[in-house]
């Protein structure tokens, strides 16, 4: 699941080593830090993901490529715990579906790793040696779908995977031939919403949305070119707030178009421009009918792009040492925050952190 609660603030546009600067009123509500002794470890904070008022995770990773440490931290109702993981890999991204149904997935020098959560503990579970795992999505009915590739942005060969309540399946989407899906956002068994690229014309590549209504896939192409084989943007992250409220996140990569979100009313689609062309490396749904993107970022302070529909604003988070990106956002249900997770890069540490808006 991917949902965010709505940001409501008044902001000021400004250009800041190519990103958008603000300067928001000090009434204006604001992201702040989330201290935790479980968040004392030279590494990084990539994901995060609630599912219900009380069951969030983070996950991240310490170590290197060769002694991986996965980093998996849990909302236990007052704060952030450290959770004890069965396998030493690096996650690439967790899914929660209740306080008893999680999964993360990531990979290691030996290949793929994937985890459950049963309700007491993380279960290692076999994740098919499909692809590099880029992606996993659930919904609060314990319906999963998981999907893998080249690496989290690329336009080549993916395979999707959908959880069987004890392991992971090819669901068998009727793709049309050379396609790259590359996000997923799942409502529940019903509903179920894919977003990638197809080259099936050969020199030109568009956008692509695939939809599981629970008997049948249905073939949604994007307008727009997105370049050529090679020199392609991609559709990054995709929210659903409804069937006809979608949004994916278009990031331009090196094809000649510009980044943006594109939104889906349940018959035709709207290009909206990011501010001043930032590109975006998260997406997560206002709890409402907007989306709040994460923009690249170069300065101290992690930075939160808010569309309502009609307008964007935006907000910057604390002042930290280093450089500092927040990679993931959710809504926290039955409450009016927002949780982010990110890491702040110093020269010799990385300092993970977790960010609240309330």
């Amino acid at each position: 699941m991917r949902r965010t609660a709505v940001l409501v603030a008044a902001t000021a546009l400004g250009c800041a080593a190519g990103t958008v600067a603000v300067a928001a009123p000090a009434h204006a509500a604001a992201w702040t830090d989330v201290p935790s002794a479980a968040l004392k470890y030279n590494g990084t904070l990539d994901r995060v993901d609630f599912g219900a008022k009380n069951a969030g995770w983070a996950v991240g990773a310490a170590g290197n490529f060769f002694g991986p440490q996965a980093k998996i931290m849990r909302w236990n109702g007052s704060s952030w715990v450290a959770d004890t993981s069965p396998a030493s890999f690096t996650p690439t991204d967790v899914a929660v579906a209740d306080a008893n149904n999680a999964w993360i997935i990531g990979y290691s020098l030996f290949g793929t790793t994937s985890l459950h959560w049963d309700g007491t503990k993380w279960n290692q579970v076999r994740y098919p040696l499909v692809g590099f795992p880029t992606a996993v999505s659930a919904a609060p009915d314990g319906t999963a779908y998981s999907i893998a590739g080249i690496d989290a942005a690329s336009g080549g060969p993916s395979a999707i995977l959908r959880w069987t309540g004890s392991g992971w399946v090819d669901p068998q989407v009727p793709l049309p031939p050379s396609s790259s899906i590359t996000a997923v956002d799942v409502r529940s068994k019903n509903d179920v919403w894919l977003a990638g690229t197809t080259a099936s014309a050969g020199a030109s590549v568009t956008g692509l949305v695939m939809h599981f209504n629970g008997s049948t896939w249905k073939r949604i192409d994007v307008p727009g070119n997105m370049g050529v084989p090679g020199f392609q943007g991609t559709l990054h992250r995709i929210v659903v707030n409804s069937p006809t409220n979608v949004y994916v996140l278009r990031v331009r990569q090196n094809a000649q178009i510009s980044n943006a979100i594109l939104r889906y009313d349940g018959s035709s689609w709207q290009t909206i421009n990011t501010p001043l062309n930032a590109a975006g490396i998260g997406l997560s749904s206002d709890g409402a009918n907007g989306v709040v993107m994460l923009p690249i970022t170069t300065g101290n302070r992690s930075q939160y792009m808010h569309y309502n529909g009609s307008s964007w604003t935006t907000l910057n988070g604390p002042a930290r040492s280093g450089t500092v990106q927040a990679t993931d956002a959710d809504w926290r249900p039955g409450t009016t925050a927002v949780v982010s997770a990110g890491t702040a890069s110093e020269p010799s540490k990385k300092n993970p952190f977790i960010e609240y808006f309330s």
